[in-house]
């Protein structure tokens, strides 16, 4: 066994010499005399002990203490020293003012500690004084963050000051590792600038690598960052060269392999690390054990399809992200653009492959050619491009696109479009496709392969990019991830994909929002062609709405039941009540007590389902357990298949729903609902037993009499039967037979007589005799130029609108299109399309985001709360009162009052206020 003074001569010796702290430099000091105060002498040692040593003290150029090290034997656990280095801390800083930082070392393991910020964690190596030096300057001269905003010059939009001040807010509570989850174009790269402007503007980093996975995302942080950081000093990590200058490094992940261990552990204060996922987690973790660093993985992964490894990576508890904001949630709030339904096209070949006895003779020679028996011919469809090529399948998918694809502003050309091929070979023979079949367009560069094998890739991709042609980008997995170009409006999946990740991130090169130069029109969706079934091989929604994939099934289910429990609760309905505990029970009793993460929680989950007890008394701080720690684990429950889950998710919707007296929530759920019933299977028995029960919930009747009771019933009798349920082909339109009327159409009044029209004919009759004015109206023609207007010509304008036929004016207009702040000005600039009218969810995410911005000191909890009140808001739920706000899906994030002043209450109510009127 080693002595302590043989593990410093043969191991902790070294080890600081490696850091630069040579033995028998005068910057290394062993045995330092430490005069000890009496105040934090070790008790009973009287005036002997009135100094002690700490065995080494890591000096700077004047001999003043940046560090000390406390050293144990091998044998020993360095953490045993912790008490003993903070006395000799603390008697160093009562005697100079500087506070020194602490190692504790045993040969094997280092731990750093910073005293003022941080409990003492793992480092993978002594620091530099260089090191040092910087942290000791962030220590003196570092200011608080609680409470500061990030610039909105960089971030504008609520949920991106959010995310910032999340991360911010968990600095300050002393952690370290973060996972922030954005959704693909909704501002990753420029979130990460406002959190790095923010820290180091108020001195709690200095220096930064961002990680990125290949150099075209490299090439990306670096555009946004000198756009958005102009003057921090910055430099690419390539080619085995480092700028020692630079404040922030950028390299590709593969790039920095060679490279970390050249620096120092110490050497970074932040480490953004992009598309943080399974490949970070196996391949590239040694770079961020390396350093010890704050460190924030990006991705836009959906939280259900990372992998475990990654949260625990970035400390994150339950599985969840620091921050999250979803693709669907970014669809609501117009940041990004949702999917038409998808378009599935498979071939023949694709279905069915070739077999020996399908080949025609001209196909069998061919083969022969090859040196291959035609007899012993035969591929299945999913060989198709690795195993053979077929031109006729490259020409059928390429045909498809060209007669399917979103079509420019002029209407005779694809707009900006990707073609996502197997191989550079099968990339190749799309672009042989396309010379074939559209030479003339192809002449004009309509399509091209951009992939990592054609020469000048980069050029060709710059003229996709910023250029009108290539239209077309046909490639292989050099655009799948990270290529920012917004005009895209076609992807087409022409091979499968087996990565949830790798399917989500090329899904997002098509989400972007984008403008029209040309016509100013808003980009509104984008079109998949998937020739593979990708969307059914990950249970994506084909609909144009993607699945919600933050929330696993059962978890989702607990909490519908939790919300319901309370609404019972609340009305003293005893049976409900009862009949609610029991399924809560029951849905927590599938949980595996001797799984990892269930098994801490095993007596309160005992207690749970076999006790009534703990359902009794639903506190705000009971609930908020219950949905926050309790619901999370329901990840692993074996509570059933996913057709009988989603159908007990869509019963209980419909409870809550017509708890509420909510009749178009209960409508659009009866539409859902029957749907899954209808594609059960009448033929067999066990359906068969319940064909009364499933012909009356086709009927009027059954919904106009619904009940608690009769929905429960509905749900007990057919959710376990959903495993029979029938899968719905491709492309086949489920029909219904629900009687329907139009619910509301506005009814425009505007002639002193009474006359009048429903809103979209009146707006259409505006517009056509606006249109027919501007041809010979000066005002109008200098308008629709752009030019500036006189109040004459204002007066003009009025004059025309006001005529006999349909009396315009501006407050009409307000009400025909719903616009109550827009001017006479802003309807006519709409209606000549010289600038478009916000719409609804425009106009309610514009004003949210202003009065953000109008309170910088909102804390990530408080942005949480008014994220919450904008979606309310843009469903159209009442939320003008404190009672209101105290119900759930608030009520989870906490007490309005609790979390706001009175003055700021009365603010939000008069936004809300606002914008409903």
């Amino acid at each position: 066994m080693q002595t302590e003074r043989q593990t410093r001569q043969e191991q902790i010796d070294r080890q600081l010499g490696r850091a630069g702290w040579a033995f028998g430099s005068r910057r290394l000091i062993t045995e330092f005399l430490v005069p000890m105060p009496s105040g934090i002498r070790e008790p009973g040692a009287g005036e002997r002990r009135t100094v002690e040593f700490a065995d080494y003290a890591l000096l700077d150029r004047l001999g003043r203490p940046l560090a000390i090290v406390e050293a144990k034997r091998s044998s020993r656990d360095p953490l045993e020293g912790e008490r003993q280095a903070a006395d000799y801390a603390e008697a160093i800083r009562q005697k100079s003012g500087s506070d020194p930082f602490v190692f504790l070392a045993n040969g094997n393991e280092i731990w750093f500690w910073h005293r003022k910020l941080y409990p003492p964690r793992k480092v993978s190596g002594f620091f530099t004084e260089d090191d040092l030096l910087r942290l000791a300057h962030l220590d003196r001269f570092g200011t608080p963050l609680a409470g500061q905003m990030p610039s909105t010059r960089i971030i504008d939009r609520s949920y991106q000051i959010e995310a910032v001040k999340t991360i911010a807010e968990g600095i300050e509570q002393a952690r370290r590792r973060f996972l922030m989850v954005l959704a693909t174009g909704t501002g990753k790269t420029r979130v990460a600038v406002a959190l790095i402007e923010l820290l180091q503007r108020r001195e709690r980093i200095q220096r930064v690598l961002f990680l990125a996975d290949r150099r075209e995302l490299v090439k990306q942080a670096l555009g946004a960052f000198k756009e958005h950081l102009p003057g921090a000093p910055r430099a690419w990590i390539e080619g085995g060269t480092i700028d020692r200058d630079a404040q922030i490094h950028f390299a590709t992940y593969p790039g920095m392999m060679s490279l970390y261990q050249q620096l120092s552990p110490g050497y970074y204060d932040l480490i953004v690390a992009d598309e943080s996922h399974r490949s970070i987690y196996s391949r590239y973790k040694s770079i961020l054990d390396h350093f010890d660093a704050i460190t924030l993985g990006l991705t836009a992964t959906p939280t259900d399809f990372l992998d475990h490894n990654t949260f625990d990576l970035f400390d994150c508890r339950d599985d969840s992200p620091s921050f999250y904001y979803g693709y669907d949630e970014a669809v609501r709030d117009r940041c990004l653009v949702p999917y038409r339904p998808v378009h599935v096209a498979r071939t023949t070949f694709q279905v069915e492959g070739l077999q020996p006895g399908d080949l025609p003779e001209e196909v069998k020679q061919q083969v022969r050619e090859q040196g291959i028996d035609p007899d012993q011919f035969s591929f299945e469809g999913s060989d198709l491009e690795r195993c053979v090529t077929n031109s006729g399948t490259n020409d059928a998918i390429v045909r498809e696109f060209m007669d399917n694809a979103i079509k420019d502003a002029v209407g005779t050309l694809p707009a900006k479009s990707i073609i996502f091929a197997v191989s550079h070979k099968h990339a190749l023979e799309i672009y042989k496709s396309f010379n074939r079949l559209y030479p003339d367009l192809q002449r004009r560069g309509l399509a091209r392969v951009i992939d990592s094998q054609m020469e000048r890739a980069d050029k060709t991709l710059d003229d996709f990019k910023n250029r009108g042609f290539p239209r077309v980008a046909i490639s292989v997995d050099m655009l799948d991830t990270g290529i920012d170009v917004p005009p895209i409006r076609n992807l087409v999946f022409a091979k499968p994909v087996f990565s949830k990740v790798k399917f989500w991130q090329m899904l997002g090169r098509g989400t972007r929002p984008w403008t029209d130069p040309l016509n100013g029109l808003k980009k509104e969706d984008f079109l998949v062609i998937d020739h593979w079934d990708n969307f059914d091989y990950f249970q994506v929604n084909k609909d144009g709405s993607a699945a919600s994939v933050s929330e696993p099934l059962p978890t989702r289910l607990f909490r519908l039941r939790l919300e319901k429990l309370q609404i019972l609760a609340g009305r003293s309905e005893t049976e409900p009540v009862s009949f609610t505990r029991k399924q809560l029970q029951d849905l927590v009793g599938t949980l595996p007590l001797e799984n990892i993460n269930v098994a801490p929680h095993a007596d309160e989950i005992r207690a749970l389902a076999t006790t009534e007890a703990p359902w009794r008394e639903l506190t705000d701080e009971r609930v908020t357990h219950l949905s926050q720690t309790i619901a999370p684990l329901l990840r692993f429950s074996v509570a059933g298949s996913y057709a009988e889950l989603q159908f007990e998710n869509q019963t209980e919707q419909l409870a809550l729903a017509h708890l509420r007296a909510d009749a178009g929530e209960v409508q659009r759920l009866r539409v859902n609902i029957s749907e899954n019933l209808a594609l059960l299977p009448t033929e067999i028995p066990e359906v068969r037993a319940h064909l009364a029960a499933l012909t009356a919930t086709r009927s009027d009747a059954f919904w106009a009499k619904l009940s608690f009771t009769g929905i429960m019933e509905l749900q007990q009798t057919f959710a376990p039967l959903m495993r029979f349920r029938n899968r719905r082909p491709p492309g086949t339109m489920v029909r219904l037979s629900l009687p329907d009327a139009i619910q509301r159409r506005h009814w425009i009044l505007f002639g002193p007589s009474g006359e009048g029209a429903f809103a979209e004919t009146y707006r259409a009759q505006v517009e056509a005799l606006v249109k027919d004015l501007a041809g010979d109206n000066p005002a109008l023609q200098r308008l629709k130029k752009g030019q500036e207007l006189t109040p004459d010509d204002y007066a003009a304008i009025a004059a025309a609108l006001e005529g006999p036929d349909l009396f315009i004016t501006e407050d009409r207009l307000r009400e025909a299109y719903g616009q109550p702040r827009a001017s006479l000005v802003d309807f006519l600039r709409h209606i000549l399309k010289v600038s478009m009218l916000p719409s609804r969810e425009e106009t309610i995410a514009s004003a949210f985001d202003d009065w953000v911005r109008e309170h910088p000191r909102l804390s990530a909890t408080q942005l949480m709360f008014i994220r919450t009140v904008r979606k309310a808001v843009l469903q159209k739920a009442r939320v003008s009162s404190l009672d209101a706000l105290r119900k759930p899906p608030f009520s989870a994030i906490g007490d309005p009052a609790t979390l706001f002043p009175e003055a700021e209450l009365n603010e939000l109510f008069a936004l809300v206020d606002a914008i409903a009127a």
